[in-house]
């Protein structure tokens, strides 16, 4: 099924964009970047999200990690992190309650690291999700930390240090920094905290990262690996204070370029938000599901829109048609199933629950989404019953033959989106989408005292149309 609609005064166009630089921000096909993007948390449904970022370079590394909760990807948890050359940062999210002013008592997020890479400020015993980005939020019916408990996050390469910050972020024999006190001190009225930029120089990559989504007490552990960015900044990067809120995605080169069909299509964009959501767009998204009855099978899909925030925010820009009202913001798509021996549920909403009007798309309509598929007969609840997501929509495999099989694969298709069209170069249909598909089984004849529980994870694939 090839969906590549380039025109001829396009590709003519892209000669000239490409002549331009050889440099653009790219998904990386070597899994290493200055951006890393992780699509999915959550805390919920007994479930820990575990995670790392690896440097694979002999420089030492300045990075911002930041956690965005599941409806506008609002930031709920922003920290530096100094990783020394070859180092590993480690963390985990976890349930917990907010004992936050008017939050106190919701459900909610806490961070926790036994890494020793220097954090300045981070409280890493347990340093609870915050609520003042959600506190801002435009509807008030809307403002618990409920909210945090799923999401997704980034890391961010902001520069290269050198000079005597260096040597502080350095690792000694025990694994320990020399001086961790001397780069926490530099913010806190030090020589950073007058010039942020000492010290450091251009970004250059060389960071990978994955997430693991682990239910200790049922045997469940899911691993993806974080997609990597590259080439995101144009020449200098952006060191700030380890409470600030920059740098952000939106701060990427204007230019970037995908692979398609083989061949290198470079586009110009009027803003960095631009240029990073045309790498994730996708006009559908394809994946399998499962709910065999023998191993009581459960099949959810992660459907997340990481750059849709700076989309709807304010006002729409393209691909999104909403704007968030602070409860939402909604995209129509259509799904059609597909059972292991070709029977069909054609695209609509009969079976989607709860049913949209006659002759409507269902919608999508917050940044970090799950589709739950149920089998016939099953009944969904508030929550998921593998991620315990709340961002939810149920919906049914193949459903109206009765020689249909248990298992299958959907196509998700997003309609009525804007066309992204660039100042230059290739534009695309659409929406920018990341995520996966998850699976669980259950043994019920296993042995006694051996492990019933199964997982799988499987990332989306999909159509890539430009035009």
């Amino acid at each position: 099924m090839k969906k590549n609609k380039l025109t001829t005064a396009v590709i003519a166009g892209l000669a000239g964009v490409a002549g331009m630089a050889n440099a653009a921000v790219h998904v990386s096909g070597e899994g290493t970047g200055q951006v890393l993007i992780y699509p999915y948390y959550t805390v919920n449904n007994g479930l820990i999200t575990s995670y790392s970022v690896v440097n694979t370079t002999d420089e030492t590394k300045a990075i911002k990690v930041r956690f965005l909760e599941g409806d506008h990807s609002l930031e709920v948890l922003d920290f530096n992190v100094y990783m020394s050359p070859y180092d590993v940062w480690t963390g985990a999210l976890g349930s917990t309650t907010s004992t936050i002013g008017a939050h106190a008592g919701e459900p909610s997020g806490m961070h926790v690291s036994e890494d020793t890479s220097c954090a300045p400020r981070l409280t890493k015993a347990g340093q609870e999700f915050l609520p003042y980005e959600i506190d801002t939020d435009l509807a008030a019916s809307n403002k618990s930390m409920e909210r945090s408990t799923q999401g997704h996050f980034e890391v961010i390469e902001m520069g290269v240090v050198t000079g005597t910050h260096a040597a502080a972020a350095l690792h000694n024999s025990t694994g320990v920094p020399a001086d961790c006190a001397f780069l926490k001190a530099s913010w806190d009225g030090g020589t950073w905290a007058a010039a942020p930029q000492t010290d450091i120089v251009d970004p250059t990559g060389g960071l990978f990262g994955a997430a693991t989504m682990l239910n200790v007490a049922e045997g469940l552990a899911m691993t993806y690996d974080a997609t990597a960015l590259d080439d995101f900044w144009t020449g200098a990067g952006n060191h700030t204070d380890p409470g600030s809120l920059a740098p952000s995605i939106s701060e990427s080169d204007v230019e970037s370029v995908i692979l398609l069909d083989g061949s290198a299509v470079y586009s110009t964009w009027n803003s960095g938000i631009e240029a990073v959501s045309s790498l994730f767009m996708k006009q559908q998204v394809f994946n399998e599901y499962a709910f065999d009855s023998a191993i009581a099978a459960k099949s959810e899909w992660v459907v997340t829109f990481p750059t849709k925030n700076r989309h709807v925010d304010t006002v729409n820009l393209a691909p999104f048609t909403a704007v968030w009202d602070g409860v939402e913001a909604c995209e129509e798509f259509r799904l059609t199933t597909f059972d292991r021996e070709e029977q069909l549920t054609p695209p609509g909403g009969g079976q989607i629950s709860p049913q949209p009007p006659q002759g409507s798309n269902p919608q999508i309509c917050q940044e970090a989404n799950v589709v739950q598929f149920l089998a016939p007969g099953e009944v969904g609840g508030a929550a998921s019953k593998v991620l315990g997501a709340t961002n939810l929509i149920s919906v049914g495999g193949v459903l109206d033959n009765p020689n249909a099989t248990e298992n299958g694969w959907a196509a998700m298709s997003f309609v009525g989106t804007l066309p992204m069209t660039p100042a230059a170069g290739a534009g695309y249909e659409g929406l920018p989408v990341a995520g996966f598909m998850v699976q669980q089984y259950t043994n019920a004849n296993a042995a006694p005292g051996l492990m019933a529980q199964y997982a799988g994870l499987f990332n989306h694939k999909g159509d890539i149309v430009s035009f």
